[in-house]
């Protein structure tokens, strides 16, 4: 007989796997952060260097590998067994189920056993980061340093020294992860604890030597390697990526700011529907808890950690949306204390929000799912066609099943359950925004991928030459290169970077509706090739030809 702790445990992953995986197993890499990424992968793969992030045969210094080379370990073990591009990306489901781990053990520290597993789900079902969380991107990574770190600043009353290991290796993936950002903001944090009478002590000030002990292997080893590989690109990442970004200095390749205004106060705004519902619960908390609430390590620890992580990004002069993630880790700290203070009326106004509401997108996923496949209704399809004339949709049992076993799941679970629980209202929610995703990454993921995923740049193999010299480049962004390369195996020359390349073969990346965009390039060539992109970029690749006439490829 399994116990009732078995049980909801085992209810619990099941939970937290229906928002997990959909969208990290499955799919083609999508553009645009994550199409570049896979690039960095590919090249440790083929080449075992882990010291230089190499981006279309260019250094690529943005960021530390620690994303790029757990990445190629997962590709290099699994990729034959469930396919290269799903294998790759099991290391955002490893960085993510760190996170949620260490989230629910520091919440049993900071707020009691019972509510250990409220933090994990409230940040699961967190609307700002629907999507970005699945994807292959270094700041994955990033938020699980931040709640490896939050999780060992969590022990320290109770063992000081496992307490500092583990904050030091949470910096170091933080580090690892995206720069010195991460390490300064928990640094920071660190620091301002001890403005509080409970971090003023003998157990604080130990877990202070050991996190400096743990963390030196982390800040030493890459960078060092860097530095003796080359004093130039170590200075590029240190100098530019690092500083030159945060003071607003160096130039962000691919542009994706909150969207708000250029005030500097946007992520503060953009807290309020990026941390959307934990922030509004851990708020109520701190509202029923009142003044005792501060004087509490659950609350000083994640609400200082939090705004000192919305202090230092308004500082910071590049602003993107995917910077604000980390701000998930404390914000479900904080929830976790609000859900017990729910009244059982709130909870059944929850429960009934929510069957009303992902009910109806539910629904809605499904009616756009049987028009794809039937053409009825008929205006849907005209509507999705129009957009994407060139879609071809397909059956496919596998999603099909998966999305008709959630949906009569969580139809039964919504009409059965205890509706006025304060801790149901996190499950429901949760239960609603995963199945969202689920539909959309399993019955809408044939539309989606027709239009975000790169493998027709497979055919561009077929139209190279035999004996080719080498491929110029003209217009070909950071994704593109390390999409060609990705599926195609091409590596170019970029004309904006060595205008001195002499090939017999030109790759041009242009705007489908510039007429410019269409104009073939000066000289002797001959168009071999074209594809076009997400109905926007257009690509072609054009071959010179010799002083006899045109050679036909």
């Amino acid at each position: 007989m399994i116990s009732p702790r078995v049980r909801n445990s085992l209810w619990f992953l099941l939970l937290i796997s229906v928002w997990l995986f959909p969208g990290v197993i499955g799919r083609d890499p999508w553009k645009a952060d994550e199409a570049y990424t896979y690039g960095l992968v590919l090249n440790i793969m083929e080449t075992g260097d882990c010291v230089v992030p190499m981006l279309g045969g260019e250094p690529f210094m943005q960021k530390p590998p620690l994303l790029f080379i757990t990445a190629a370990g997962f590709g290099k073990v699994l990729g034959p067994v469930i396919g290269l591009e799903s294998a790759i990306r099991l290391a955002t489901a490893l960085f993510l189920g760190l996170t949620l781990l260490c989230l629910g053990l520091a919440s049993r520290e900071l707020n009691g056993e019972a509510k250990g597993w409220l933090a994990p789900m409230l940040f699961a079902g967190c609307v700002g980061h629907f999507h970005e969380l699945h994807m292959l991107i270094t700041d994955v990574a990033l938020v699980s340093g931040f709640a490896i770190a939050l999780y060992g600043l969590a022990l320290v009353p109770r063992k000081p020294w496992v307490s500092g290991l583990i904050t030091g290796t949470g910096i170091g993936v933080a580090f690892m992860s995206k720069g010195l950002l991460g390490p300064g903001l928990i640094g920071v944090t660190m620091l301002f604890l001890l403005c509080f009478r409970t971090w003023r002590s003998r157990a604080y000030l130990i877990s202070w030597v050991t996190t400096g002990l743990a963390v030196l292997p982390w800040v030493l080893l890459w960078p060092g390697l860097l530095y003796a590989r080359s004093p130039e690109l170590f200075n590029t990442w240190f100098l530019d990526n690092n500083w030159g970004r945060f003071l607003g200095a160096a130039k962000i390749g691919i542009a994706n700011r909150l969207g708000l205004d250029d005030s500097r106060y946007n992520f503060f705004f953009a807290a309020l529907w990026f941390a959307w519902p934990a922030l509004p619960l851990g708020l109520w908390a701190l509202w029923k808890e009142k003044r005792a609430a501060f004087t509490k390590p659950g609350v000083q620890l994640p609400l200082l950690s939090l705004l000192v992580i919305l202090t230092i990004l308004t500082l910071s002069r590049n602003g993107r949306a995917l910077y604000a993630l980390p701000i998930l880790v404390p914000t479900a700290l904080l929830g976790a204390r609000g859900v017990g203070w729910l009244s059982k009326r709130f909870a059944k106004g929850v429960h009934a929000f929510c069957f009303a509401t992902f009910g109806l997108a539910l629904g809605v996923f499904w009616l756009g799912w049987t028009a794809q496949m039937t053409g009825w209704p008929g205006a849907i399809w005209q509507r999705l066609h129009a957009k994407l004339p060139n879609f071809h949709p397909a059956f496919g049992l596998g999603a099909f099943l998966i999305a008709f076993v959630f949906t009569v799941g969580w139809a039964i679970w919504m009409l059965r359950q205890q509706k006025d629980a304060p801790v149901n209202a996190a499950v429901n929610w949760l239960l609603g925004v995963a199945g969202v995703y689920l539909l959309a990454m399993t019955l809408w993921l044939p539309l989606a991928e027709s239009n975000m995923s790169f493998r027709h740049l497979t055919s561009l193999r077929q139209a190279l030459p035999v004996g080719h010299q080498c491929i110029r480049s003209v217009g070909l962004e950071e994704v593109q290169r390390a999409m060609f390369h990705y599926w195609a195996g091409v590596k170019t020359l970029r004309t904006e970077v060595n205008q001195q390349a002499d090939c017999d073969l030109l790759l041009v990346q242009s705007d489908i509706h510039s007429e410019k965009g269409r104009t073939a390039p000066e000289g002797s060539w001959k168009l071999i090739w074209q594809e076009v992109h997400s109905q926007k970029e257009l690509f072609r690749l054009y071959r010179k030809a010799t002083p006899a006439g045109p050679v036909s490829p």
